[in-house]
This record gives structure tokens, sequence and C-alpha cells, in this order.
């Protein structure tokens, strides 16, 4: 029996439903997606009715199987070359290895190409090594990096200036006290020290 092709469409408002229940399988394929669903929902319903994303929605036969969340920008905020971005992009678990990934990404291709840009851009989570690698063989390569920091964090950081070297300071000034105390000991044991 002939495996099922995949289809891919845009997902509009209507796809809400189907749209969060691939994301809920997304947050437990992946840890680093907290957001409360509640939010993602709102957020992404607001997303969808006012075009600030697009969204491609694959399917296996009748059954939702992945999906690709995509911005357009410059890949730089100067630059002018601007592009399509796959922000996020699940496959199922259940149907991976079947072209699910590779024709979310042909419509994208597809997509980029009648916008006259040419690239596409993807987020990747530093820890997902398994997308890495599968977007790395696509030729998919590192172009910037982009590094967060909870606020509170930046705050307490930012409010104590000598905080960023008070950390190396110490390690320096327990090294120099370790030294020494290992110095002393050798001298009562009569062992001689090298300087």
């Amino acid at each position: 029996m002939a495996r099922p092709a995949v289809e891919v469409r845009d997902a509009g408002a209507g796809d809400v439903d189907v749209l969060m229940a691939l994301y809920a399988s997304a947050r437990f394929d992946q840890a680093q997606l907290r957001a409360s669903v509640d939010n993602v929902r709102a957020r992404l319903l607001r997303s969808l009715e006012h075009g600030e994303v697009r969204v491609l929605l694959a399917f296996l036969g009748p059954e939702p199987a992945g999906y690709a969340l995509m911005t357009t920008s410059p890949l730089l905020p100067l630059g002018n070359c601007a592009g399509p971005s796959i922000e996020h992009l699940h496959v199922v678990p259940d149907f991976r290895h079947r072209g699910v990934g590779r024709a979310l990404l042909r419509r994208a291709m597809h997509l980029a190409e009648a916008e006259g840009a040419d690239q596409v851009a993807c987020t990747v989570l530093p820890g997902d090594r398994d997308y890495t690698r599968y977007m790395a063989r696509l030729g998919f390569a590192p172009v910037v990096v982009r590094r967060a920091v909870p606020l509170p964090v930046l705050r307490r950081r930012l409010a104590d200036p000598a905080a960023g070297s008070a950390h190396a300071t110490g390690v320096v000034a327990r090294r120099r006290s370790l030294r020494a105390r290992l110095a002393r000991a050798g001298e009562s044991l009569g062992v001689p020290t090298a300087g």
C-alpha cells in the first residue's frame, strides 16, 4: 500500500485548534517551549488574523502532521535582503521520516522565490541537536547568534558593575589561598617548594 502524499497548505484563523494540538506535541517534544498554551493560542490567533505570521500546515492523508511558522524580515536589522524566516518547524514524532519536513521547507522555498527573496532563514533552539543537524544537511548555516537574558538577571548584573568580575576575582583569591596552604603544609613535611 502506498503512503499518502504530504499536502501543505496555508493555515488560517480557523485552524487554530489543529495548530494548538500540534504545538502541544512540540511542547512535549522540546522542553524549551514553555509558554502558556492559552497565551500562545491568543497570540497565534491575533498574528494570523493580522498577517503578522504565515503558518504552513502539513497533512498526511487526513492527519495533521506538522507545521512551519514563518515571518518575513531582514536577516539583520539594517540589511536589505528580506526573506522568510522559519521561526518554528515541527513534525509530529509519529510522522517523521515521511517527507513532512521537506514538504514544508519546499513550500517555504517556493514562497520565498515568489516574493523575490534569495534566502530562507530558520531559528534553531540551542539544545535541539536533531533539528540543527537536519537543517545543516539541507544547507542551513549559522549566520548570527542571538542570546537572551531574563530581565531580573540583567538588572542584577547591571546594578553592581563589579558583579561580573567578582566571580573571577574570587576564583583567583581561592587559588592563591590554596597554593599558600599547600606550600605551608609542604614546608611542615620538609617537602621543597618550587619558586
